[in-house]
């Protein structure tokens, strides 16, 4: 028996009808399964990138690091906080910025390192504190400035008066003069059974 152009066109019709059916719910959420893994797989390989840049930043954080341990042994543990003044007044007056008071402070010991400091009031002019501060990047040992607090004079603008904190770190060492570990730096004992 032959169809009617009408029942083919309704055949016809009906297999376009299963067909998008099918597909939107058996090859949609495959698609839909298909565009999140390639999204995860692009912020994957973006993490990838990441980590690779990381990596190749560890021999230059390497070498950093050994350069602060170095600076660090080169200090000696022995020094005063008087020391620690006449070190840093040394800087200053080797480019004309000098102190008005000095106050050092008690040390403070920390893990594996000791920290000294001392308060120093100044006045001078803005060239001049740039340079200190400059200069006191480039000793051998560890200096931080962890307060700086200016105001300009009243008569004369361009001088400058203040008071600084200035921090320095030495390793920490105990009685044979080795440096101390922390607790996890030290190996366990070997552990022996019984026989």
């Amino acid at each position: 028996m032959a169809l009617s152009q009408r029942e083919k066109i309704l055949a016809g019709a009906s297999a376009a009808v299963v067909f998008v059916c099918l597909n939107w719910f058996a090859i949609g959420p495959v698609l839909d399964t298909w565009r999140e893994t390639q999204d995860k797989l692009s912020q994957t390989k973006l993490k990838i990138k990441g980590c690779q840049t990381t990596l190749a930043m560890e021999p230059q954080w390497k070498a950093q690091l050994g350069e602060l341990r170095t600076r660090l042994q080169r200090s000696d543990p022995g020094q005063s906080g008087a020391d620690i003044i006449t070190r840093i007044e040394g800087v200053g007056s080797q480019l004309g910025f000098n102190f008005n008071q000095r106050a050092p402070a008690a040390p403070v010991d920390r893990d594996r390192y000791t920290e000294k400091s001392a308060t120093f009031t100044f006045q001078g002019q803005w060239p001049g504190l740039v340079r200190f501060l400059f200069a006191l990047t480039k000793q051998p040992e560890i200096y931080r400035v962890t307060s700086l607090r200016l105001r300009a004079e009243v008569k004369d603008p361009t001088q400058l008066a203040g008071d600084m904190n200035i921090v320095t770190y030495y390793l920490a060492v105990n009685e044979s003069g080795a440096a101390r570990k922390k607790p996890v730096d030290t190996p366990a004992p070997e552990r022996q059974d019984k026989p």
